[in-house]
C-alpha cells in the first residue's frame, strides 16, 4: 500500500508540472497597428507614454511620429528611422516673438507594417511654426492632416484610411526595420521649385523672340516703303 500510494503521489505530480509550467510563463503581450509618438534629444529617441494633447513641445524641439506593428512598452516599441537635427529641418532662422519651431520627422514605416491593400507614403521631416502654447498635436496639424479619434491619434496624411490603434491577429514577433531616406525641407523645396521656375523662364524667351521678330519685321517694311 506505501509503494501503491507513493507512485500515486509521483503521478498526480507530473500530470500537474505542465499545468505549472504554463501558468508561471507569462503571456504573449499583444501588438497593434498604430501611430506612437517620440520626442528626440541629443540624437535620441524617447517614446512618450502619455497622450501628445498633454505635451506642449518647446522651441527647437524634435518630435517623432512613427506608424507600424508593436507594443507598448520599451522592448517592443518601434522609433522613427531619422534621426535629423533640428537645425537639419528648421533651420538657423528663430521663429518670431509668439509663436515656436518644432521639427516633425514622421515615419510612415514599411510594407510589413501597412494594413492589408494600403500603399505606404514616404517619410517626410518638415518644419511646423506654431503659437508657443501649442501641444504636440496642434503642432502637427499644422504641417499635416490629421485624423482623430476621442483623442487618439489614428491618421496623418490619411494614412491608415481606416483603424485606430488595433490589435494585429496573431503577430507574435516585430517587423524588421529596413533604413530609408527622408526627404528634408532644403530637399522639398528644390524640388518643389524647379518645375514652376522653368514656366516663367519659358515665357520670358518666348517674350523676347517675339519682340525682336516685331522689330525685324518693322525694319523690313520701313526700308521697303524706302
Amino acid at each position: 500500500m506505501p509503494a501503491r500510494r507513493l507512485l500515486t503521489a509521483l503521478l498526480a505530480t507530473l500530470l500537474a508540472l505542465p499545468g505549472l509550467i504554463f501558468a508561471a510563463s507569462p503571456a504573449q503581450a499583444d501588438l497593434y497597428r498604430y501611430w506612437s509618438f517620440w520626442q528626440q534629444e541629443g540624437g535620441q529617441w524617447s517614446f512618450v507614454e502619455v497622450a501628445p494633447t498633454d505635451i506642449v513641445p518647446a522651441d527647437g524641439a524634435v518630435n517623432g511620429w512613427r506608424f507600424g506593428v508593436g507594443g507598448v512598452d520599451g522592448a517592443t516599441t518601434r522609433p522613427p528611422r531619422s534621426t535629423a537635427s533640428f537645425a537639419e529641418i528648421c533651420g538657423t532662422e528663430p521663429a518670431v516673438t509668439g509663436q515656436k519651431k518644432v521639427a516633425e520627422i514622421i515615419d510612415t514605416g514599411t510594407v510589413e507594417d501597412a494594413p492589408a491593400g494600403a500603399t505606404v507614403p514616404e517619410p517626410v521631416a518638415v518644419c511646423a511654426t506654431v503659437a508657443e502654447d501649442a501641444n504636440a498635436v496642434q503642432t502637427l496639424q499644422a504641417v499635416a492632416d490629421v485624423r482623430l479619434d476621442n483623442g487618439l491619434l489614428c491618421g496623418i496624411f490619411g494614412y491608415p484610411a481606416t483603424g485606430c490603434g488595433d490589435v494585429v491577429a496573431g503577430a507574435s514577433a516585430l517587423p524588421s526595420d529596413n533604413p530609408t531616406q527622408f526627404a528634408l525641407p532644403d530637399e522639398q523645396t528644390t524640388e518643389a521649385d524647379s518645375a514652376p521656375n522653368a514656366v516663367p523662364i519659358a515665357l520670358i524667351a518666348v517674350t523676347v523672340l517675339a519682340v525682336i521678330l516685331a522689330i525685324v519685321a518693322l525694319l523690313v517694311s520701313r526700308r521697303r516703303r524706302n
